[in-house]
C-alpha cells in the first residue's frame, strides 16, 4: 500500500530525474504528502521543498533497517520495514541537503545517500 501511494506522488509531481539511476525529484505543493522509500541502497524519490512551507514526509523501509539521518540539520529517524513514519518538516533554510543511512545495512551501505533540496 506504502509503495503504491509512493508511487502515485512519483508520477504526478515529478519534476525531472537525476543520477544515473534516474531517481525522480518529487515537489509536492506546500501542505501536501511527500513519500520517502528506503531500500537497498538508496533513498528514492529526490524531494523538492519551498522554504517556509510545512509539508508531511512519510518514510518507509521496503527490506531492512534503515537510518534516515538528514545533513547537516543532525534529524535521525530510525526506518523500519513495514512502519510508515510519518514527519511534519518546515525547511528554514534553501540548499541541498543530503540524506545518510546511519543504520548499517549491508555492503552497499555507505553508497545509501539521497538529496532533498530546498528552495
Amino acid at each position: 500500500l506504502f509503495a503504491k501511494k509512493a508511487q502515485a506522488v512519483i508520477d504526478k509531481y515529478t519534476i525531472r530525474t537525476e543520477t544515473d539511476g534516474h531517481i525522480p525529484v518529487v515537489a509536492v505543493p506546500p501542505g501536501g504528502d511527500v513519500y520517502l522509500i528506503a531500500r537497498l541502497w538508496n533513498f528514492s524519490p529526490i524531494l523538492e521543498f519551498e522554504k517556509g512551507q510545512t509539508y508531511r514526509l512519510h518514510m518507509t523501509s521496503m527490506d531492512y533497517n534503515h537510518g534516515f539521518s538528514l545533513q547537516p540539520a543532525n534529524i535521525n529517524i530510525q526506518i523500519v520495514p513495514g512502519y510508515e513514519h510519518v514527519v511534519t518538516i518546515t525547511p528554514n533554510q534553501s540548499g541541498t541537503f543530503s540524506v545518510v543511512c546511519n543504520e548499517y545495512c549491508g555492503i552497499g551501505h555507505h553508497t545509501m545517500v539521497g538529496r532533498i533540496y530546498v528552495k
